[in-house]
């Protein structure tokens, strides 16, 4: 189905829905992959962190690839084929569950690195297509679309919490169908207005020169490299070693992961708002953001101590 986004004047929610229906089942996994790993597996810290490299590295691998493809391609057509394929490794997974019994590493660090691999394309052909929908007002576009990603994200947690009891299988089942009914919803969407046609750069010229344009830019680079930092230092051991913390300190399971889970972005959530509040009527957003890090550093710091036994806190 495909015509001018403005012959479709409802199409922007049924874009929601399609939004939704990738970012529920993306909090799912968020929950159930790090469980599956640290908890069923019971793998060592290394093992935990390589496999949360492997879901998130393709994000740094391809996401400026997926960027040229959806910006050379139909964003609709490409959406749709990676809905189709984002479906297949939770019903692998889930097939392999059922006919073997049990699970692998190497199994799961290759979900890891093919459920990644097609976010990646995703995001950027996602994006891609939203303004076309907008109706005129981007700006609330973006608003409801970020919080409806948000949202979608905390219910796929709250899902996913129920692993201890039903077990990994119907959440995979879930996910898969969930991907799979977003299917319909980017199918029902119009095709975005074709693009003129124009001389393309390679891929390689196209990261240098926006990797150029960065390091000129005053405003750019600082963003990025504290966006490195950050990722290195704050998300790194936030993935990695509070799975292990739940499992080793508290004997946990994907119930109490997902109440991990709901806290960190429900206050990600909170304190992007009240962040953006300040930064509008202050003006002060680069010491806003130092201040954010340096609260974040300070959260850290207690860390060491949970190593300790949990009954040496009361």
């Amino acid at each position: 189905m495909s015509g001018p986004a403005s012959s479709r004047p409802n199409a922007f929610p049924v874009y929601l829905l399609g939004l939704a229906s990738w970012f529920v089942p993306l909090g799912i996994q968020m929950v159930l992959f790090p469980w599956l790993v640290a908890v069923v597996l019971h793998m060592d810290a290394f093992a935990v962190g390589v496999a949360q490299a492997a879901i998130m590295a393709p994000s740094l691998l391809f996401l400026p690839l997926g960027g040229l493809v959806a910006d050379r391609g139909n964003p609709r057509r490409l959406l749709l084929l990676y809905h189709a394929l984002y479906a297949m490794p939770p019903l692998a997974l889930a097939l392999v569950l059922m006919l073997e019994g049990g699970l692998s590493y190497p199994l799961l660090i290759a979900y890891g690195v093919v459920a990644g691999s097609i976010g990646a394309f995703a995001v950027p052909t996602r994006d891609a297509l939203l303004p076309a929908l907008a109706q005129g007002n981007l700006a609330r576009a973006v608003a409801l679309a970020t919080a409806l990603q948000f949202g979608g994200q905390l219910l796929g947690i709250a899902c996913a919490s129920s692993a201890d009891r039903f077990g990994p299988i119907p959440l995979l089942l879930l996910h898969a169908a969930l991907v799979l009914v977003g299917c319909l919803a980017v199918w029902r969407l119009p095709d975005p207005p074709p693009h003129p046609p124009a001389q393309h750069p390679g891929f390689w010229r196209s990261v240098g020169e926006g990797v150029t344009a960065a390091a000129k830019s005053d405003q750019i680079w600082p963003v990025l490299l504290l966006n490195f930092g950050v990722g290195i230092f704050y998300v790194g051991p936030f993935m990695a070693l509070l799975p292990l913390a739940v499992r080793d300190n508290y004997h946990g399971g994907a119930q109490e992961l997902a109440y991990v889970n709901l806290a960190f972005w429900a206050a990600t959530i909170l304190a992007a708002i009240v962040f953006a509040a300040l930064a509008r009527r202050f003006s002060l957003r680069g010491r806003l953001i130092g201040i954010a890090v340096a609260m974040g550093s300070v959260v850290l710091l207690p860390w060491p101590a949970c190593r300790r036994s949990p009954s040496s806190w009361r």
